[in-house]
């Protein structure tokens, strides 16, 4: 059904088409493109004719093999490309005449919307997490729409504007009433020829101030305040709110700039979300605000939560059991995030998401039984996360790029002097996008130009470091990263790994580590020296994809919110209730980045040993990361060598070949992989017709992209 906006509101017009849904859904799509790759199938099932009707031509009515050959070969090619092209259009859906925002995660895209009266706007989930769209006036909805206030990741639905005017929207998930209407996730559509001036004032991030704390103190309880909320509410900008023990059963809203809320008491100060509300803290466009010495604990959404701000600071905060972050900053620069620790949250225990650049220092924090220690998803530049713990989690530290987002890609990450150990928990929680980095100690997820170094990296389940493409709506290729100066060891799949296609540019020096990834890594790889790029190199990215697979197909942790193992006691802040006082204001320029050395390797401390690795796959990992692993990397290697073998005999027996094109053929089949041996077999083949040979070429790579397809759609990777 299409939901109509006209003067008297909002008119549901039934489809017929969707009969039968129970009102659920309406005009749902889902719009995930399987890669370009495949469309080379479909051109050479129509290149294949134009191959062979010179070989039909010239083919006597005695002559069968070339022409058996090529018409078997465009035969199978063809039927290959209608399966193609039946995948393709079952994922696909129109959009003609349509004008779409996409509704990523905390941002609609585009925000501002001008279209003609009777024009159609299509709202699409882009993202990961739930939305929906709401008009602040009340005069249309997704919900009313769909059918249902929650959209998931793929659902959309059609909303037709009849009458001019500025709508203002938000999402009910990620948005907060303010005095002038609502900050954080909302947008605005104006529609024929009405004045934008019409529009709700909305708050917006501006510039944090400088100014220094008020020296205003607002107790809780006392002062009259018996709720967080109720002294937030009544604070001017550079207040204190300063809370005495307790457990406070409520969610805290925060749009005033530069106020200061600090516990007494770190481990008895507790902000209780009950596994009924979404955030312990939720600051939507209030800059420069400092949250410090408390405890969050049990939201199911977020523990502490900066979206939209200039200036933030989370020091000494514990977060326990927050269902997808902990402690978050969320499109919001100038931040610091200290002695804070994070477990149980299935996501990422720490978070910071689409900046640009991000200003923002994570340091001296600790990370554990989470799906990621860290997750920064197209989070770059001056971004440094630095001299903390990240152990016992699904992944440690994964700066990555997702089209869920904006500002992709990733790039510019610092991550140093860490100590990062023991990744690869099962006890721990987690989502399927999180257990696609199983046992990873750092991973860097289509990043461009990070630096890692001076890490201590040992007995994480996976690799230690790796640095691997990113598979979304497109596809992110990691480029220009470097890895140097760090311990690695006790890996059970390899201490170092990069993982290819289309990688170019990283490079790997000084590093302690005994496995690797391919094996000649830091000779083909190195900072300091020769560094090719990686065309092919899929033995990493394999299992990237066989745990998308795992995940999707039921593979991972079970575990529920609120099991995840439980902390001790955790450090006050210096000084307590009587530390000065600082507002979040011009942090990144002022916080002092540490001499960054590798934290000291333990004597004695035991280290892992390798899992059984055979030519880059793991054996033990499971049914999916097995079949990418020999579909991926074992068979073309395979290829490879049987196949540079072959041509490597063929060749020795033409003794007619000149020495100079003997050389060259040798050095395309043994230095090519894969497309050297399939060039020989076209063109350096002479005992077979050319048909027989480009059907045979053809056939195999056919067969060989229909298992891939088969895989990425049975293992729902796609």
């Amino acid at each position: 059904m299409t939901s109509v906006v006209g003067g008297t509101g909002v008119v549901v017009v039934d489809n017929p088409l969707v009969e039968g849904l129970d009102g659920a859904q309406a005009e749902t799509s889902t719009t995930r493109p399987i890669s370009r790759l495949f469309f080379l199938i479909v051109i050479s099932s129509s290149q294949s004719e134009n191959f062979c009707t010179p070989i039909l031509e010239r083919s006597g009515p005695n002559d069968r093999s070339e022409k058996h050959y090529c018409l078997r070969m465009r035969r199978n090619l063809f039927i290959l490309s209608l399966f193609l092209l039946a995948a393709l259009t079952a994922s696909c859906s129109g959009t003609e005449g349509v004008i779409e925002i996409e509704m990523l995660d905390n941002t609609f895209v585009p925000e501002d919307l001008a279209i003609a009266v009777g024009e159609t706007v299509r709202f699409t989930n882009a993202g990961r997490n739930p939305h929906n769209a709401i008009a602040v006036d009340g005069s249309w909805s997704t919900t009313d729409a769909f059918g249902n206030i929650v959209m998931e990741d793929g659902d959309a639905t059609d909303i037709t504007f009849d009458r001019p005017g500025v709508y203002t929207y938000f999402c009910s998930f990620h948005a907060t009433p303010t005095a002038d209407g609502y900050a954080g996730m909302i947008g605005t559509i104006t529609v024929g020829d009405a004045s934008a001036e019409a529009a709700p004032a909305e708050a917006s991030p501006g510039q944090a101030s400088d100014a220094a704390a008020s020296g205003v103190t607002l107790m809780v309880p006392g002062d009259g305040y018996l709720t967080i909320q109720s002294a937030v509410d009544a604070a001017k900008p550079g207040d204190m709110i300063l809370i005495a023990g307790g457990v406070y059963k409520e969610q805290v809203n925060v749009t005033t700039d530069r106020l200061i809320i600090r516990g007494e008491d770190r481990n008895t100060v507790i902000i209780d979300g009950e596994f009924l509300r979404e955030n312990g803290i939720n600051i939507v466009g209030a800059n420069g605000v400092a949250v410090e010495n408390l405890t969050v604990r049990n939201a199911t959404g977020n523990g502490v939560f900066w979206n939209g701000v200039v200036g933030y600071r989370g020091s000494y905060l514990t977060s326990i059991d927050n269902w997808v972050y902990g402690i978050y900053a969320f499109d919001s620069t100038d931040g610091l995030l200290e002695h804070s620790y994070a477990s149980g949250s299935y996501d990422a225990g720490f978070y910071i998401g689409q900046c640009d650049p991000c200003n923002a220092v994570v340091k001296n924090v600790h990370a554990e039984y989470n799906g990621l220690g860290f997750s920064g998803t197209n989070a770059s530049v001056n971004l440094y996360l630095i001299n903390s713990e990240y152990n016992n989690n699904i992944a440690g530290v994964v700066p990555n790029t997702l089209d869920s987002e904006t500002l992709p890609p990733v790039h510019d990450v610092i991550v140093a002097g860490n100590y990062i150990h023991d990744n690869g928990e099962l006890n721990a929680p987690t989502g399927k996008l999180e257990w696609s980095g199983y046992g990873s100690g750092i991973i860097l997820a289509g990043s461009v130009n990070s630096q890692i170094h001076n890490n201590l990296v040992i007995n994480n389940a996976g690799s230690g470091i790796g640095i691997v493409p990113m598979i979304d709506v497109n596809f992110w290729p990691s480029q220009g990263n470097v890895v140097e100066d760090n311990i690695v060891l006790g890996s059970g799949r390899a201490d170092l790994m990069l993982g290819g296609p289309l990688e170019s540019g990283s490079c790997f020096s000084n590093n302690t580590a005994e496995t690797k990834i391919p094996s000649l890594l830091t000779v083909l790889h190195s900072c300091n020296g020769l560094n090719v790029n990686m065309a092919f190199g899929l033995a990493g990215t394999s299992d990237l994809l066989g745990r998308v697979a795992q995940a999707q197909n039921g593979v991972g942790t079970d575990l529920e919110h609120g099991d995840a193992q439980k902390p001790g006691p955790q450090e006050q802040m210096p000084g307590g209730k009587d530390a000065p006082v600082r507002t979040a204001t011009n942090l990144f320029l002022t916080t002092n980045i540490e001499t960054l050395a590798t934290p000291a390797f333990v004597e004695g401390t035991a280290i892992n040993d390798r899992n059984l690795v055979i030519s880059g796959v793991s054996l033990g990992s499971g049914f999916w990361p097995l079949f990418f692993g020999a579909i991926l990397h074992w068979i073309p290697r395979l290829v490879w060598g049987l196949g540079a073998l072959w041509a490597l005999l063929k060749l020795r027996q033409r003794d007619e070949l000149r020495p100079l094109t003997r050389w060259i053929s040798i050095a395309i089949v043994t230095l090519v992989p894969v497309l050297g041996v399939m060039f020989f077999a076209l063109f350096g083949w002479k005992e077979k017709p050319v048909g027989w040979r480009v059907g045979r070429v053809l056939g195999y790579t056919g067969v060989w992209l229909v298992l891939v397809i088969a895989g990425l759609l049975i293992g729902k990777v796609v």
